[in-house]
């Protein structure tokens, strides 16, 4: 069936992205950052999206500012979409090449090594979580991550046969037993609800100042498995010689049993990354799509 047209451009991007792998990574990551400054006047949808989120975090930055802001952003997405196909196709031998420096791994180390209590390495979407992924799915294991599935039955099996070349599994979002499941076994999964979903298991909760629907799933897999949460994020170093990981001490009383504090306490951690590098975080996507009742759309 995977031999029908409608499936030929997925067979052309595989085709593409494993010879495109090849090149020097330097390469690669400017040919990215390229596509990018092209694409921003562009991609007229993706940039209101990315504007008017930038507003909201960023309320004191002139037009002039927030544009200029938004054109990282869209670099920085943009050299995302080299490092999935570098993180999906590159083979080890350069891979390993490329440089990872982590600031308070020990903290995951602990948590992963602990033999009474799984781990829910509590992520969020800045643009090079696929190199990150890579990267801890080659070192630890066993070592899950949380995906949404996609709409494309052939670029869905790319998509998790390729990561699953170096973590454990991937688990679907919506299969919140088989999450359970392996968090249970002592195993480390890593997680990001930082998206709208819709009014499924969310609640409004201020997300730089503005209610915005957010998952309490954190707390109910925690609540579930007596996992340990540890806190992280990532990002690619300015001179593209590598990627930092930060990573937290794990929360300390959660859950709290209220889901509203839980929430917030993992917006307040996310806040505080993307003032540190605010281009490198996934302005793109409809954060505050969903509403409270009665409130007007934001990007229309």
């Amino acid at each position: 069936q995977f031999l029908l047209p409608k499936y030929w451009g997925i067979w052309l991007f595989v085709g593409f992205a494993k010879l495109f792998v090849l090149l020097p990574y330097k390469t690669q990551m400017h040919i990215g950052r390229w596509l990018g400054r092209i694409s921003y006047p562009l991609l007229k949808r993706r940039k209101k999206i990315a504007i008017v989120n930038l507003k909201i975090a960023f309320p004191d930055k002139t037009d002039k500012e927030l544009d200029a802001l938004a054109k990282k952003c869209f670099e920085s997405v943009s050299m995302s979409g080299v490092e999935m196909m570098i993180a999906w196709f590159m083979p080890k031998k350069h891979f390993d090449k490329i440089k990872f420096d982590g600031h308070g791994m020990e903290h995951f180390e602990s948590a992963h090594q602990d033999d009474n209590h799984g781990t829910l390495l509590l992520g969020s979407h800045f643009t090079c979580m696929e190199m990150i992924g890579r990267y801890i799915g080659e070192h630890y294991d066993p070592f899950y991550l949380v995906y949404q599935k996609h709409k494309n039955d052939l670029f869905e099996k790319v998509m998790t046969g390729s990561r699953e070349g170096y973590v454990t599994k991937a688990l679907q979002r919506k299969n919140v037993v088989s999450i359970v499941k392996h968090l249970k076994r002592k195993g480390s999964v890593w997680y990001a609800p930082d998206q709208d979903f819709g009014n499924e298991r969310s609640i409004f909760v201020p997300f730089f100042g503005k209610a915005c629907a957010t998952l309490t799933a954190t707390a109910l897999l925690a609540k579930l498995t007596g996992a340990k949460v540890v806190p992280c994020y990532y990002i690619r170093k300015e001179d593209l010689s590598g990627y930092d990981i930060y990573v937290l001490p794990a929360l300390e009383n959660f859950p709290t049993g209220d889901d509203y504090q839980d929430a917030l306490r993992y917006h307040e951690i996310l806040e505080k990354a993307i003032l540190a590098f605010p281009d490198q975080y996934l302005w793109q996507h409809r954060r505050y799509k969903t509403r409270p009742e009665g409130e007007e759309s934001l990007y229309e």
